[in-house]
């Protein structure tokens, strides 16, 4: 049993599965040790120092590990820039959502939104600013949604929104709701404001849905929506 313990206690620890093994086993040294008394000896109590000292050091390493997988896994689904989910964060959301769905009935809506001359932004006052408009955008985003709800940065200037445990004609009426909370809204950035701008598309959702046809009909939608924008900037009739 001491040697079995012992070659646990030279192990290399980096494999996170080899802790809980290593505690099993020294759990049980401790229990031999404690039966033999002075029989043990001091070369046994030493042994076992080593590989209790060991257990420690492994299961330091396998917190730290966990810390980091926790973290990696974080950044693999949200942008950096904004804390919002990414579009690959969004897009397991939205699948998992799906499927939800499809086993319950549920119903919501897919939104996607768009900032309308956002490069003009970063043209006048730099990508700083633009930046600092996507933050807004995202908090803005973030205090007129549930925590059921999802929220994403999808792309440079677009976002998506899943609103969720609704009908879609609730859903809508929060949506316009939010359009109109929106649009407008002034972001500070050091001695002027640039005011929010954007386009707005939407798609219901229910137990038939897929998410490729969801975003389709959403980017559709998203696109009537910015058309007659774009013909009011062309004509000079809008300006940042």
């Amino acid at each position: 049993m001491m040697l079995t313990t012992l070659e646990y206690a030279h192990t290399d620890f980096s494999d996170a599965a080899r802790a809980p093994m290593l505690v099993a086993a020294l759990q049980k040294l401790h229990r031999y040790a404690a039966g033999q008394g002075e029989e043990f000896g001091e070369e046994g109590r030493r042994l076992l120092a080593e590989a209790l000292d060991a257990a420690a050091e492994a299961e330091r390493s396998l917190t730290l590990q966990r810390a980091r997988i926790r973290l990696l896994e974080g950044l693999t689904v949200t942008d950096e820039l904004t804390g919002l989910l990414n579009r690959r964060g969004f897009d397991l959301e939205l699948q998992r959502t799906l499927a939800r769905a499809q086993r319950l009935g549920e119903e919501g809506l897919l939104v996607l939104c768009d900032l309308d001359r956002f490069k003009a932004v970063n043209d006048r006052y730099g990508h700083p600013a633009g930046d600092r408009l996507l933050q807004g955008m995202a908090a803005a985003l973030r205090t007129r949604t549930r925590r059921s709800d999802a929220v994403a940065r999808v792309g440079g200037d677009e976002f998506a929104i899943l609103l969720t445990h609704t009908t879609p004609e609730r859903a809508r009426a929060r949506w316009r709701e939010m359009e109109r909370g929106l649009q407008g809204r002034k972001i500070h950035w050091q001695t002027t404001e640039i005011p929010i701008r954007a386009s707005f598309g939407s798609a219901p959702y229910g137990p038939r849905s897929d998410a490729a046809s969801l975003f389709f009909q959403a980017d559709r939608a998203l696109y009537r929506a910015k058309k007659p924008h774009r013909l009011v900037y062309d004509r000079g009739g809008d300006s940042i």
